[in-house]
């Protein structure tokens, strides 16, 4: 038997990747909002967008700001999405939330989102060597 062809209606194929994603509300129906940030986990991503898991209920239309880092060091994405789709987990304590890319934030001069580590001192110690 064989089975007709599906229309994919995705762009650019999805890659599944655990990475850390942190995410806060940026803007909903048109009004500016700054929240405070979520820390989760993303279960695919592609070109154009992501798939990750909140505890934060985000609603359809929602414009989010997103940054996906890769052992704390390695930007992957800064930048805004926009919600496309929120889901309940099967667990009822979670939601799952598609979000396309709207725009993609430069490389900051400084990390001001992960700050530094202090150095105590490890400078001097070598300097005097």
């Amino acid at each position: 038997m064989v089975k007709s062809m599906v229309e994919e209606r995705r762009q650019f194929v999805r890659a599944k990747r655990i990475l850390s994603v942190r995410h806060r509300l940026h803007q909903r129906k048109g009004k500016q909002m700054h929240e405070f940030w979520y820390l989760s986990t993303t279960e695919d991503m592609s070109l154009n967008g992501l798939l990750f898991t909140s505890a934060m209920p985000y609603q359809r239309g929602d414009i989010i700001e997103i940054e996906i880092v890769m052992s704390g060091v390695l930007d992957i994405f800064r930048g805004y999405g926009k919600v496309v789709r929120v889901t309940k987990k099967e667990s009822g304590a979670f939601f799952k939330v598609a979000v396309q890319y709207v725009d993609i934030k430069g490389k900051p001069k400084t990390n001001e989102s992960f700050p530094r580590r202090k150095s105590f001192g490890l400078k001097k110690a070598v300097k005097r060597k």
